[in-house]
């Protein structure tokens, strides 16, 4: 059984999206911090685009808090992630299925923001952030079952998951080889 995975390409790409996405991020730091902000905007840029994007999230985010020791208002904050979420979305097109992969993304930043934005509003900012490493853990083990699904891996998985436990207690000690069955008992 042959599975294909289509996935958004983690590799650097030199296409005008992702050159539009890079200069827009440029743009949103410089906006946020200013000439040190447009210093950290092209580095992140740089780095996306030898790469690729997820490095461009990672060191960006670094980057950012780099640049905004004394905090960041939410709404500079809105600014700088829909200009990461352009960086995310900027390679989307060279899948196969790319409206299902730009759905997905989207949603999910939509749900993490405003998970986050619910949480940071009535507790503290420590309680907010055990949340979001909470939610990010769910969602990358339920990204890893899916995997697992997907690839056919799932230990167990040749069993009729229709048996009953009496028939799965019944046919656990045979044995089927080329078309002939051996009992273990």
């Amino acid at each position: 059984m042959s599975v294909r995975i289509d996935a958004v390409p983690s590799a650097s790409g030199h296409d005008w999206p992702t050159v539009a996405a890079f200069v827009a991020l440029v743009v949103a730091f410089g906006v946020v911090a200013g000439p040190l902000g447009v210093l950290a905007g092209l580095a992140t840029a740089l780095l996306g685009y030898v790469l690729g994007p997820p490095y461009a999230l990672a060191a960006g985010h670094v980057a950012l808090v780099a640049c905004t020791p004394g905090g960041i208002d939410p709404l500079s904050f809105v600014v700088v992630e829909v200009a990461f979420l352009g960086v995310v979305l900027a390679p989307v097109h060279r899948t196969t299925s790319s409206s299902h992969v730009a759905l997905v993304a989207v949603a999910s930043a939509l749900t993490l923001a405003g998970v986050m934005w619910i949480v940071v509003g009535s507790q503290s900012i420590w309680l907010a952030a055990v949340t979001l490493l909470s939610v990010l853990a769910i969602i990358a083990y339920g990204h890893h079952r899916l995997e697992l699904v997907q690839l056919g891996l799932i230990p167990g998985s040749d069993r009729d998951p229709l048996l009953d436990d009496t028939e799965r207690t019944t046919n656990s000690g045979n044995e089927t080889t080329d078309g002939n069955t051996t009992n273990h008992e």
